[in-house]
């Protein structure tokens, strides 16, 4: 308890701790002043972001990167808490894609009549869940901090009260999502049972060097099995992934969004975390069941996303593709046969989670940016003509798209190619020709939406109307795809720079 307080312990947790305390500041004044909160309550949480993103990197700039690695980063509360190079890496992720989703939603709010400081403390909080998901060194913090993340997403997710689909996909989202979490907490019970530890570390320790008690293996496996599974639906991994396309198109879109990119970000930390600190040598256990998952999720979450009209269905089961797409780097951890292989899979994942977040986030921005008082904006039809009533709306979304499908000179390209090139590297060159047959099929899908929007007559004729802040998201987005489509180097580097982190444990 004494290391609980310890003030230096407390340091490490500064950027939560600041956030958090806005989250409950943004609660508290909702309640006392309704009339201005539309306006302040945004700024507030932009404000409070900032202020913990600053917070994030003066670690880096005080200690420098090379002192934030394991063994020598800087560990906590008894081991339960890391402050690696990993860890700071995916909090800047989470924080720029809270960020995004607070720019994107006042306007949305204001036409949906929701608008107040409540929304915004939610994501706050579930920003917090996912950056102690970041630094968790153990089981016990994983599942606290995914709950947290969790529980604010079942409340976003039908946050519009008045609207049946977002009350159903709420119930659908929270009570799969209950069950998934069971079955999660019941796999690291197992392997507490045969390791009597639920530290990351010491249970890698405790399998390698120490060994297992005579008929235990089995019971160990089985737990990693479900760790697996839970996750798996955490990622919308088919065959867990029914709760998606219902949550994303009954969310709130920028909760859409959020959900799509920090909560899917979140669940792949987890992942890159446990499977890098406790499992890693065991990967020729585990990893052909990565692979279905991520051949499985490929391929379906591609062809249901053709038959598609509503588009956020679309991005949904897009979603699942992209999912299945990122697995691929969990496959070459685990099936690599040298420490460079397993970097380089590691890296293929936090590079695509940085470039995912914002292709992502834009391409909703504009579903957002069609959101107007007579049209809901969520369908394929509803595209048409946009590049004779906004030729820089519709060019954003071609861009978008086109980094989503995989197509050179965009940061998706590049993600991609880090991928694919991990899967080869692994000796998994089939599951490779099955990734970039799928992003071909992709092709069909986002192109349905260019040719609405370049090839069909406008069905309304009145103009766009955004906010500052969708504007400013939207920039961000697209300049973040074009510029790291064409000069990825700085990315790469943060990237390579990152895994650092964890490159020991990965010998």
């Amino acid at each position: 308890m004494t290391a609980a307080f310890d003030p230096n312990q407390l340091r490490l947790i500064s950027p939560e701790i600041v956030l958090t305390v806005s989250a409950f500041l943004l609660l508290g004044l909702s309640a006392i002043d309704e009339s201005a909160r539309r306006i302040w309550a945004p700024a507030l949480s932009l404000l409070a972001c900032g202020a913990t993103l600053m917070a994030v990197l003066a670690f880096p700039l005080r200690l420098g990167w090379d002192a934030l690695r394991v063994p020598d980063s800087t560990i906590g509360f008894s081991g339960m808490f890391f402050l690696d190079a990993f860890a700071i890496y995916f909090k800047i992720v989470f924080l720029l894609s809270a960020i995004l989703t607070i720019l994107v939603s006042g306007r949305y709010l204001d036409l949906e009549r929701s608008n107040s400081g409540e929304y915004y403390a939610l994501v706050l909080f579930a920003t917090v869940g996912m950056m102690f998901l970041a630094s968790a060194g153990d089981f016990v913090t994983i599942f606290i901090a995914l709950e947290t993340m969790a529980l604010s997403f079942y409340v976003l997710v039908g946050y519009l009260k008045t609207n049946r689909k977002s009350n159903e996909a709420s119930l659908k989202y929270f009570l799969l999502g209950s069950f998934s979490s069971a079955i999660l907490v019941y796999g690291i019970s197992l392997i507490y049972a045969t390791c009597n530890t639920t530290n990351l570390g010491l249970i890698g320790f405790a399998r390698h060097k120490v060994g297992l008690a005579e008929g235990q293996e089995p019971i160990f496996l089985l737990g990693i099995i479900l760790l697996l599974v839970g996750l798996a639906f955490k990622i919308a991994a088919v065959p867990f992934h029914m709760w998606a396309p219902d949550a994303y198109e009954g969310a709130p879109t920028p909760i859409t969004a959020f959900l799509a990119t920090g909560s899917k970000a979140a669940a792949f930390v987890v992942l890159a975390r446990v499977f890098s600190f406790a499992f890693l040598r065991l990967g020729d256990r585990w990893t052909m069941l990565v692979v279905i998952l991520a051949a499985a999720s490929m391929t379906w979450g591609n062809v249901a996303a053709i038959l598609q009209d509503n588009v956020k269905r679309m991005l949904a089961y897009s979603s699942i593709a992209h999912a299945g797409y990122v697995l691929l780097g969990l496959v070459a951890m685990g099936a690599g046969d040298s420490v460079e292989v397993r970097e380089f899979g590691l890296q293929a994942i936090i590079l695509y989670v940085l470039i995912y977040t914002f292709v992502t986030t834009g391409t909703f921005a504009m579903v957002i940016l069609l959101r107007q008082e007579q049209m809901a904006g969520d369908r394929v039809a509803d595209f048409a003509g946009l590049a004779a009533r906004a030729p820089w709306s519709a060019f954003a979304m071609l861009v978008f798209l086109l980094s989503l499908a995989g197509i050179p000179a965009t940061a998706g390209f590049i993600g991609k190619w880090y991928l694919f090139g991990a899967a080869i590297r692994a000796h998994y060159a089939w599951l490779a020709v099955v990734a970039v047959l799928n992003s071909a099929v992709s092709l069909y899908y986002y192109a349905r939406i260019v040719v609405m929007m370049y090839m069909k007559a406008p069905a309304r004729e009145e103009r766009l109307v955004s906010s500052l802040g969708q504007q400013i998201a939207i920039g961000a987005c697209i300049a973040f795809t074009i510029v790291f489509g064409i000069y990825p180097q700085p990315i790469i580097a943060f990237a390579q720079r990152s895994i650092l982190a964890l490159a020991p444990w990965a010998s």
